[in-house]
């Protein structure tokens, strides 16, 4: 089933709308699908992500802690001059 709608947008925002569907030779509605789609994908990411972290920090005691920071120094310190 397809569902219409309607939606307000700036003319600012609409041109780069327009630009993108005539680089991607889609329609409108197909760009906003995709949009849509990939927001919700993020979103579903970050929820989760967040649900993670919230049960890691509920089992990780001080000393975890203590080591987490002494690997992400190291990592900072030796990933710091990588070329990329």
């Amino acid at each position: 089933m397809v569902v219409k709608t309607a939606i307000s947008l700036n003319d600012s925002l609409f041109e780069k709308v327009e630009t993108l569907t005539r680089e991607l030779n889609i329609s409108r509605s197909r760009l906003f699908a995709i949009a849509v789609q990939e927001y919700i994908e993020r979103h579903e990411t970050r929820r989760m992500m967040a649900a993670l972290n919230r049960v890691h920090d509920e089992y990780t005691n001080d000393e975890d802690r203590a080591i987490q920071r002494e690997i992400q120094e190291y990592h900072r310190k030796h990933m710091r001059d990588e070329p990329w």
